[in-house]
């Protein structure tokens, strides 16, 4: 049974696409899908990053170009997010940036937004969590009402100050409704400080995640992919893919292949539809030699 999106069915098969716009685009909304439809992309994260600015009538645009194209739409909500902030204002802001992004996102048909929960605010772990878990449910609950509303996506972080390790996803995961995990695997390789990226580190990853989060995850699996160079304190910088950086994503496509998973790839490397492309190069090279 596939996923329908206008007149194209996706049925379920690994999907692959940008984080944000091509820069080709020139601005051009439809310029953008054309462009992935030309390359083959079945994918796009929308980079609402500095704040989701654009209007309903552009976001109903949006999506319609994106059923049309059967490219399927997430979407990553604003980097400022930070749910506990020693300050409370801060803290209502982030979750009003998520509402927001919620409300919008059956307009482009949008079905995840993708978000980094923030710092710990000078809390202990645990205190954080709870502040992080208390502000997403209600932000959840406020927001119940909005037909074919999207999941919530928190992403592992790569800072290793910020929260977000698999342990703290997993359990946001499970403590909210509507709660799905985004894996950054080069996030992940940062705060491991780049001791990952063989097929057992991830097949370890995956499996967790799978046992502890079960259907909900397998069917809603979402990963972002880049290279990247990191310090002591994690994460530095994002760096093209298939170069010197790290992690490689290779052992992760045969993992993928091996185990019959489909989930989505987001290139967040430096530029995201190149990420995009050797990505999904690699899967289809994977695919002819299982043939």
């Amino acid at each position: 049974m596939g996923v329908h999106f206008g007149g194209v069915t996706l049925l379920n098969k690994v999907l692959f696409g940008p984080a944000g716009y091509p820069s080709d685009a020139r601005g051009s909304v439809k310029r953008v899908f054309q462009i992935l439809v030309d390359s083959g992309m079945t994918a796009l994260e929308y980079a609402a990053v500095h704040g989701l600015r654009t209007s309903k009538a552009k976001a109903i645009m949006i999506g319609n170009l994106a059923r049309e194209s059967g490219v399927s739409m997430s979407l990553h909500a604003a980097y400022y997010i930070s749910l506990a902030s020693r300050t409370q204002r801060i803290r209502e802001t982030s979750r009003e940036r998520l509402r927001k992004a919620l409300r919008f996102a059956p307009l482009m048909n949008v079905k995840r937004v993708v978000f980094h929960p923030g710092y710990l605010g000078g809390l202990t772990k645990e205190e954080a969590h709870i502040v992080i878990r208390d502000a997403l449910r209600s932000v959840w609950e406020t927001t119940d009402d909005i037909e074919g509303k999207a999941f919530l996506a928190p992403e592992t972080a790569g800072k290793l100050s910020a929260y977000g390790s698999i342990d703290q996803i997993i359990r946001l995961c499970q403590d909210v409704e509507g709660c799905i995990p985004t894996i950054d695997w080069a996030h992940i390789y940062a705060r491991c400080q780049g001791d990952f990226g063989e097929k057992h580190n991830y097949l370890k990853v995956l499996t967790r995640f799978e046992n502890e989060l079960g259907e909900l995850f397998l069917k809603n699996m979402h990963f972002h992919v880049s290279g990247i160079t990191f310090t002591e304190k994690g994460e530095a910088a994002h760096r093209p893919l298939g170069e010197e950086w790290g992690p490689d994503i290779l052992p992760l496509l045969e993992v993928v292949r091996e185990c019959g998973y489909n989930p989505t790839f987001i290139s967040e490397s430096t530029n995201p539809l190149q990420g995009a492309l050797y990505a999904k190069y690699l899967h289809e090279e994977l695919e002819k030699g299982s043939t």
